[in-house]
């Protein structure tokens, strides 16, 4: 996270002290660095120069329209999972040439809307889903760009909940019935075989399952290849991970941009990878503030102002993160480990245990989470009649609120009493 750091022991995103934007800023609230995010996606742009590979980033991961014109910028596609995101995608300028769309439970609505936008390519997940785009196209006479997603099988060694690529998941089809799709889809006038997709999930922290599965692709090519089928692009998921903990692990950056490089040049084709993680998790933080702390026989709690509803990858995935002072105190020595909790009522409200801080925070005091940029504000909700947070985003020594806050009177706008209860 080179653009948070402690100067004269105060955090800084940028050239912006994190305690000033607190006071423009009811807390908790969501905190980007729009140099972090471009830095590590002309990292791996950089790596690819000179071969045919399109980094789509992936909308889920953080889909606020801001940072998806930030990548629009640099030349990034998106890999999108519902109309929504591709909506999102196109308003930011990302062209429909550069979108891919995935996802097992595709709607009729987002089928045609996308064959009308004449995107890259679906990642069809099923048998069901190719005829109903093929009905579709045929329907609008538009030809629509298709990759089959085929599931290999193959354990990427991240937690259960993100794991993507094996027979268990719902993710895919089997190479065999890949192939009679891909054979059923060669004799439609609607449909264009561009492609083969293939993710095996996300957090990913090893080569070896990388490795695996694009031998498993090339392999499979060939198989298509006897058939008289010929591709242009292979899709090959995201997945690269990060480090979330202080620990120091290996970087495999340079590893996998190796082989997504060897890939591209040597069969010749487009390469469609979809990092969402790696190009937005250290770009955010979500600052929070100190609203109780008390003690037990057994532990000590600091009661914060953000809940799971804000941030739910701990209680969702058992996600580490680090939770760290906006202000240093310059007694180090002093020091307690302490629970930091949310405002939600649910056990599972805890957003980390045993955090290492001074023993004299106090009410009122700022701490923030480390690395949420990505599945952090895109997976927030309104439980607990909480309003969704806003998002700032800093660029140099300026910053700007990219989402308000969403306040209680707003969603309650959208339900409606019956007449009968009135």
């Amino acid at each position: 996270m080179n653009n948070f750091e402690y100067k004269r022991k105060i955090l800084f995103c940028e050239n912006i002290a994190v305690e000033e934007i607190c006071k423009k800023i009811k807390t908790p609230f969501y905190l980007y660095s729009s140099k972090q995010i471009l830095d590590n996606f002309d990292l791996l742009a950089k790596k690819f120069k000179g071969c045919n590979v399109l980094i789509a980033y992936a909308v889920k991961a953080n889909s606020n329209k801001s940072i998806l014109k930030l990548l629009a910028k640099k030349g990034a596609g998106a890999d999108v999972v519902s109309y929504g995101e591709m909506s999102r995608a196109l308003k930011a300028g990302i062209p429909p040439n550069k979108i891919v769309f995935s996802g097992v439970g595709k709607t009729d609505l987002e089928i045609s809307r996308a064959i009308e936008h004449k995107i890259l390519q679906f990642n069809i997940e099923s048998q069901q889903e190719f005829l109903i785009i093929e009905q579709l196209a045929r329907e609008k006479k538009i030809k629509a760009n298709i990759a089959i997603r085929i599931n290999p099988d193959i354990e990427a060694g991240g937690h259960p909940k993100i794991s993507t690529g094996k027979k268990t998941d719902k993710f895919g089809v089997s190479s065999d019935e890949a192939i009679k799709i891909y054979i059923s889809a060669k004799n439609s006038p609607y449909l264009n075989i561009v492609g083969v997709d293939m993710h095996i999930g996300s957090q990913i922290l090893q080569m070896k399952p990388f490795k695996n599965s694009f031998k498993k692709i090339e392999k499979f090519c060939k198989e298509l290849e006897k058939n008289k089928i010929k591709i242009k692009h292979l899709d090959v998921g995201g997945g690269l991970g990060i480090n979330y903990s202080s620990k120091k692990i290996k970087d495999i950056t340079k590893e996998y941009t190796n082989l997504v490089k060897d890939i591209s040049l040597r069969t010749k084709k487009k390469i469609i990878i979809e990092p969402g993680r790696f190009i937005v998790a250290n770009a955010g933080i979500l600052v929070t503030k100190i609203l109780y702390k008390k003690s037990n026989e057994e532990k000590k709690f600091i009661i914060v102002d953000a809940g799971m509803n804000d941030f739910i990858r701990p209680a969702l995935y058992d996600a580490k993160h680090l939770v760290k002072q906006i202000k240093l105190n310059k007694d180090k020595y002093k020091e307690e480990y302490f629970d930091i909790v949310g405002p939600i009522c649910e056990t599972a409200d805890v957003i980390t245990e045993n955090a290492k801080l001074n023993k004299s925070i106090e009410r009122g005091d700022f701490l923030f989470i480390e690395k949420v940029g990505a599945y952090g504000s895109a997976m927030s909700s309104t439980y607990n009649s909480r309003g969704l947070i806003p998002e700032v985003l800093v660029s140099k020594n300026m910053f700007f609120e990219i989402r308000k806050k969403m306040k209680e009177d707003d969603f309650l706008k959208l339900e409606k009493v019956p007449s009968w209860i009135k």
